[in-house]
């Protein structure tokens, strides 16, 4: 036996079974699975430019700002109910002084806490933002109706935005609430008190005593002038 023959020999398997073998190959092995192939083309996809991936990875990805829209509305200052007219003085002093009467009155029917201070008070009323800082001690109904009035009033300037449900929960931290079955008609009279003291052109009670020159801001003084029953001052 050949040399050449022995070493086929040696590369036989055992069992006796031949090997198969394909005569042409083509196709990166295609053709042992599914037979001849033609009209075919394999393309490989096109590389990446070293120049474009470095640029990626070089470009860092902004992150998300982190803030709460909260945070940043709670740095803006409230509007504030624009009711002084600072263009006539003579009017601007007796706006001030129904503000005096009405911070006087609120804390007397404990609408706002006893430690509020006049000027935080006067504040409210200026129509500029500010934290005026007035710590409202009665119901959200009470405020919320009696912000409603006062903003419909003719004497108080419109601002976009500036509504009762706004001023009740950004100036005072407080929910709205416009249920009117919430309030008495102890509370409701008191409201109507409040737009009366503000409307400069009401008049406001005397003291019984007669002397124009010193108001009597009790509420039945002031039951009695709404009623058209008791003497009022002019100038005031």
């Amino acid at each position: 036996m050949k040399q050449s023959e022995q070493d086929t020999d040696d590369l036989l398997p055992t069992n006796g079974r031949k090997p198969t073998y394909i005569k042409e190959q083509h196709n990166y092995n295609c053709q042992q699975f599914f037979g001849n192939i033609s009209n075919c083309t394999f393309t490989m996809p096109p590389a990446t430019p070293a120049s474009s991936m470095q640029a990626t990875a070089s470009t860092p990805k902004r992150k998300k700002p982190t803030q709460k829209k909260t945070a940043v509305a709670a740095s803006v200052k409230p509007m504030t109910i624009r009711y002084y007219k600072h263009g006539n003085n003579g009017l601007l002093q007796r706006q001030r002084h129904r503000v005096d009467i009405l911070y006087r009155k609120w804390t007397e029917w404990k609408w706002i806490d006893e430690s509020t201070r006049p000027e935080d008070f006067d504040r409210l009323f200026e129509g500029l933002p500010c934290h005026c800082n007035i710590n409202w001690t009665s119901t959200s109904a009470t405020l919320t109706i009696l912000l409603q009035e006062l903003l419909k009033q003719s004497f108080v300037e419109k601002q976009t935005r500036c509504t009762a449900k706004y001023l009740v929960a950004r100036q005072f931290g407080r929910t709205a609430n416009s249920s009117r079955t919430r309030i008495d008609k102890k509370t409701e009279d008191r409201i109507s008190f409040s737009v009366f003291i503000l409307d400069t052109s009401n008049p406001l009670p005397e003291r019984n005593s007669g002397n124009a020159d010193e108001e009597d801001i009790q509420d039945s003084a002031f039951y009695e002038v709404c009623a058209g029953s008791l003497r009022a001052t002019k100038g005031i």
